[in-house]
């Protein structure tokens, strides 16, 4: 986030470096130098920033209103990055543009009529207004903005196009003030074909390829893990109080700190336990919202504390609702659901969220996710992910006036295995390329691939003819193999039965060439695949380093993604 909020800050520099408008600014706002106003370029830069304000942010509250996926918004704003960084890598392009369409034609045409008003101060006002345009048009560089703001959540973008307009405004003044000297001065980054911008360009096509492909998720998080502390340095620069914040904002403060409304439950269907249910019925309850999704092993690990605290407080008045926002295609499926809630040994209401209206909402990102809500109906506490199941226990006590219980002790909780390899997606959307050790490279399709000779640590291969697509690969002849070489001490994969499948289709299950994988689905080396759902595949006496495991498929199973513990 940080490089983002400094690529940001560059950005705004260089719209106002822009060929066809630098020569021009100490003229356009610069009437202090020869005994004109002094307030004009103060006026230009505050009637500048305010437009682009407004401006942007009609887009932003736009764009809240549409219900895309967010991954979607990762394609978009990456892909625009990537035609930002190629255009200032060949400026001739955004230049024939502009003389094509006319648009810095008419621009600079809405920037004359505003210089010939009467009035220091209106002119000055309508100067700053006129310039956004005329800052678009001639410079691809605001294209940034609508790539950072646009996707990210909204305190997180206000904070973008607040250092993009500081960087902005910052030269726009400098200009202003200093006139030609300055001008001259800063030639060397103003020049559309120097060494600046090039290497500005390539550092843009970098980070839109980063963005495209998701990448930037999995770098965030290890640098977090790395260094903890930026980690604070971010929130100081983001205050979650910011009035745009929502309920996820909020939940990363102080849970003691914080409540905020809560967002009333909308778009879920096929109800599980319960009829529908509102937030609004359930005042004087507290209630425990919990996002998940069947095949999702953090999920798994967290719900028997759910079932746990639901045992405990739901007498006391503790409602707990599992809204099902569905990973993949399957999950989708009411009566899988069904069958996964009465496996798990859910009580408590569930219902579907497939189109992720309610996520929304929350403006949710994780599974797990669970926010609490007091008797009024303000969001008081929320966790991401496992963990923290004590400081949740605590305050459901807490919200109800409990006392006297003690805290419950679930049953069969898998713990996390330090250093375990990490989540494995195997469709084209989310696998990670560099992983990935067959040929010929993963891509839609039917392929006939050939195994690696061997693989590194959190590699995995393919072999024999398989149809991969954007969530899974599926099994295209008996006896195709799938390998992966793990850290941990237990194996999971989502797998399930294609359409090809036969009667009662298998996968078999070796580890380091043994049949004694001994996972719980796992019988004789051989696993039964009857659904599509979580499969536990191997499980070691102690966690390793480097396992090697085959699986080998009959024709018509497809796998999704592999998770570990």
């Amino acid at each position: 986030m940080l490089l983002i909020a400094l690529l940001s800050l560059v950005a705004g520099a260089l719209t106002v470096l822009a060929p066809c408008v630098l020569p021009f600014l100490p003229i356009i706002v610069g009437g202090s130098l020869k005994g004109g106003s002094r307030a004009r370029p103060f006026l230009v830069a505050g009637s500048l920033i305010a437009s682009l304000f407004a401006f942007t942010l009609l887009l932003k509250a736009t764009t809240l209103l549409i219900h895309i996926d967010p991954r979607v918004w990762s394609y978009l704003s990456g892909g625009l990055v990537i035609i930002l960084g190629i255009m200032m890598l060949i400026p001739g392009l955004w230049a024939g543009l502009m003389e094509r369409t006319r648009l810095g034609n008419k621009s600079h045409e809405l920037l004359h009529n505003a210089q010939k008003e009467k009035g220091g101060t209106l002119s000055a006002i309508l100067t700053g207004a006129a310039l956004g345009p005329v800052f678009s048009s001639c410079s691809p560089t605001y294209a940034w903005v609508i790539a950072t703001v646009l996707p990210a959540k909204p305190a997180v973008g206000l904070f973008y196009l607040v250092m993009y307009c500081i960087g902005l405004v910052s030269v726009l003044l400098a200009v202003s003030l200093l006139g030609r000297a300055l001008v001259t001065k800063l030639g060397w980054a103003a020049n559309p074909s120097g060494w600046f911008q090039r290497a500005l360009a390539v550092l843009f096509i970098i980070v839109g390829l980063i963005v495209f492909t998701g990448t930037d998720k999995k770098i965030e998080a290890k640098i977090v893990d790395t260094f903890p502390g930026l980690y604070q340095i971010e929130q100081t620069l983001l205050p979650v109080g910011s009035p745009n914040s929502g309920a996820s904002d909020k939940a990363s403060a102080d849970p003691n700190d914080f409540s905020v409304p809560a967002p009333e439950l909308v778009g879920l269907t096929d109800w599980i336990n319960s009829k529908p249910l509102t937030l609004e019925e359930l005042r004087g309850k507290v209630v425990l919202i919990d996002f998940w999704t069947y095949s999702c092993i953090n999920c798994i690990r967290t719900q028997p504390y759910l079932n746990s605290w639901y045992d405990t407080y739901h007498d006391k008045g503790l409602v707990i609702i599992g809204v099902h926002a569905p990973e993949f295609a399957f999950e989708k499926v009411p009566a899988n659901v069904q069958r996964a809630v009465k496996e798990e040994n859910i009580k408590y209401p569930v219902a579907l969220d497939n189109d992720f209206e309610t996520w929304r909402a929350y403006r949710n990102q994780y599974w797990p996710a669970k926010y609490l809500i007091d008797k009024d109906g303000n969001v008081r506490f929320a966790h991401f992910g496992e963990g923290g199941y004590s400081k949740m226990e605590q305050k459901i006590k807490d919200l109800l006036g409990d006392k006297g219980s003690q805290l419950a002790k679930p049953k069969q909780v898998e713990q996390v295995t330090p250093g375990q390899s990490p989540e494995t997606y195997l469709g084209t959307k989310r696998a990670d390329p560099s992983q990935f050790q067959s040929q010929p490279a993963l891509t839609d399709g039917e392929h006939t691939f050939k195994q690696a000779d061997s693989l590194p640590v959190n590699g995995w291969s393919l072999n024999g003819d398989w149809r991969v697509d954007e969530e899974k690969a599926t099994a295209l002849q008996d006896g195709a193999t799938l390998t992966y070489r793990f850290n941990g001490k237990q194996l999971f994969l989502v797998l399930g039965p294609e359409a090809e499948a036969g009667a009662n289709p298998k996968v078999r299950v070796s580890v380091e060439g043994k049949d004694n994988a001994g996972g719980d689905d796992v019988r004789d080396g051989t696993v039964q695949i009857d659904s599509h759902r979580l499969y536990r595949l191997v499980r070691l006496p102690e966690p390793e380093v480097g396992t090697l495991v085959t699986i080998t498929f009959d024709k018509g199973v497809s796998a999704n993604a592999f998770t570990f513990g």
